[in-house]
């Protein structure tokens, strides 16, 4: 099994996880996401760059916003949903004046470009693995995506250290459940293989001594 499938998605910003929001705040705010956000008419980039003004009043520049257009993909599609929830996520009150946050996100030049940048990230993570409706409605993948935006935020889940987080991790990450469950389905086959190979070896002794009588 490949490391990096059990392991919490990186921080963008170097440096120990500080405690962060409780994750049923965020698992909470992903259930009440309005259903605007699956929208095929929602503009991701228009979305995230209006969001970086509500943040902290920064204005995204016209190479920043081409950008966004190109990483968030089809408007609707898995990687601009996911985007978007990120984004959902951070306008949450208790959230965004979260001290562990707000520690990393002067670290990272201001809230907006960090949350900005987990968007992206968050979308690169997590796309193609569900449908985009899942990350809401369904309660494991609502856990899933919100240990994802704080992992990639640089915050670790109230009351969690970095062991606890990992973990619990390892038991919703998708990508990792599918890679437990094709290791043992190859480890059956190959036990019934070796039990069929046995089985035949045990007939051709068994005929083998009953052509000597």
């Amino acid at each position: 099994m490949r490391d990096d499938d059990a392991r919490l998605p990186r921080p963008l910003v170097s440096g120990e996880r500080r405690p962060g929001p409780e994750l049923v705040v965020v698992t909470r705010r992903l259930a009440a996401a309005p259903a605007a956000l699956r929208d095929p008419g929602a503009n991701a980039a228009a979305a995230l760059a209006d969001l970086a003004v509500v943040l902290d009043g920064r204005v995204a520049e016209a190479g920043e916003l081409r950008s966004l257009d190109q990483r968030t993909g089809d408007p609707g599609g898995d990687r601009a949903v996911l985007a978007l929830l990120t984004g959902w996520v951070a306008l949450d009150p208790a959230v965004r004046a979260d001290p562990g946050l707000q520690d990393v996100a002067k670290r990272a030049g201001g809230l907006s470009r960090l949350v900005v940048a987990a968007a992206l990230a968050v979308a690169g993570e997590l796309a193609e693995l569900r449908e985009p409706a899942t990350w809401t409605d369904d309660e494991v993948a609502r856990e899933e995506l919100a240990r994802a935006v704080l992992a990639v935020l640089g915050v670790l889940p109230a009351g969690e250290d970095p062991h606890t987080a990992g973990d619990a991790w390892r038991v919703v990450s998708t990508r990792h459940r599918r890679r437990v469950a094709a290791e043992m389905a190859a480890e059956a086959q190959r036990a019934a293989e070796l039990a069929k190979a046995l089985a035949e070896q045990r007939a051709k002794e068994a005929a083998a001594q009953y052509a000597n009588y």
